[in-house]
């Protein structure tokens, strides 16, 4: 029909998935007591004795090697364990009616360990156990550190209290713990976003040089600006790896961040090929999974079909250049300088021209055949065996 504009011309309309509100919440109860470990110093457990209220709360390595050194020694002493037993109890001790225990408690730690050796021996017993159970729970949170230390409610935090120690009184709002000494998840945190902060410092001043350094080679940065995004993808997706792994091990009560490896897939390729998938890209997130799946439907570009076409692109051009260059060769360059009225008169005379005739064309040939040894492109590879020949 005349006058219309054929529909294939028009502009694609991207096609957006919507993400409903239920999925973008984050369930961080899972933080819940590594960040009571982490601000508070320890984790707390209540009890009814004799009809008193207490809290104990967990003992960190400081407070285990001061009780060690109140272990007393010799074989003529037969009550050392009972000495330990009732100094463990007594370091335990958070509240007693609602007083602080740990506040000036070297004064007074005699008295609560006289205090804790008048309780029968059964509920001494079992006092020790229920504190066994509270600080292996704390063991568990070592691995969940280096994942939460990158979660922006840890950045947050830390920016908060990095002027103080972490575990000083103005940072707990408890008196007494900064006599307590820091826990191995305290000095892990404090070490890990120290190192962060280094970090973020180097990449800005590598920023910086990197923005003065393009407006001398341009085209240069770029290669280098990509380098830099693929790894910080590399980084952030083994980030996001570790934090699936010790998930799943605290979530089951293991200890460590090991989980069971995923054997390799195998998959049959196009051509035929077998292949063996030893990782997948898969989103974190309701976001990231909206996010593919629009791309996907609207037709766009990934980053694997964003490399395979720069390769593609790249070897069409090496081809034409490697095509002009076989017809540069074959084109015979002129002999004759120049003619006369009636005729043609040849520079140097036939057997030189003939001599330089016969030495273009075994050039020309010889040139034909190193090309033909040479390897042809192929638009076929993989992203991986792409990425292998040369560096995008």
């Amino acid at each position: 029909m005349d006058g219309q504009v054929p529909t294939d011309t028009a502009p694609k309309r991207r096609i957006d998935i919507k993400v409903p509100d239920i999925y973008k919440q984050t369930d961080d109860a899972v933080w819940v007591d590594l960040e009571q470990y982490l601000y508070n110093g320890f984790l707390i457990s209540p009890a009814i004795v004799q009809d008193r209220s207490f809290v104990f709360k967990t003992i960190n390595p400081y407070e285990l090697r001061n009780i060690q050194f109140m272990r007393p020694s010799g074989a003529g002493i037969p009550d050392g364990s009972s000495v330990f037993r009732n100094a463990f109890i007594a370091y335990s001790l958070f509240m007693v009616d609602s007083n602080n225990a740990i506040y000036e408690r070297p004064r007074h730690i005699n008295r609560l360990m006289k205090a804790m050796s008048k309780l029968p021996a059964k509920m001494q017993d079992n006092i020790l156990e229920n504190l066994t159970a509270l600080n292996e729970r704390a063991n568990l949170l070592l691995p969940l550190v280096e994942a939460y230390a990158y979660e922006n409610r840890s950045r947050y935090r830390w920016l908060q209290i990095k002027g103080n120690p972490i575990h000083s009184t103005m940072s707990t709002g408890i008196p007494g713990t900064d006599e307590l000494g820091m826990n191995v998840c305290q000095q892990t945190w404090v070490a890990i976003n120290n190192v962060i902060d280094r970090n973020e410092e180097m990449e800005k001043d590598w920023q910086n040089a990197k923005f003065i350094g393009s407006c001398f080679a341009g085209k240069g940065m770029r290669s280098i600006d990509e380098k830099d995004k693929m790894r910080k993808e590399k980084e952030r997706t083994e980030r996001e790896d570790l934090k699936m792994k010790v998930l799943y091990a605290y979530l089951n009560r293991k200890i460590g961040n090991k989980v069971p490896d995923e054997e390799p897939i195998p998959v049959k390729l196009p051509d035929g090929r077998m292949a063996h998938v030893v990782k997948r890209f898969r989103a974190e997130s309701a976001e990231e999974l909206a996010e593919q799946l629009s791309a996907a439907l609207s037709g766009d570009m990934d980053y694997h079909d964003t490399v395979i076409a720069a390769k593609e692109a790249q070897l069409r051009k090496r081809g034409e250049e490697q095509e002009l260059f076989r017809r540069s060769l074959m084109q015979r360059p002129p002999v004759f300088a120049g003619t006369v009225t009636g005729g043609a008169r040849i520079l140097g005379g036939k057997a030189e021209a003939d001599a330089y005739v016969r030495r273009m064309r075994e050039l020309s040939l010889d040139q034909v055949r190193r090309a033909a040894k040479e390897r042809k492109p192929d638009i076929n590879q993989t992203s991986d065996e792409l990425l292998q020949d040369e560096d995008i």
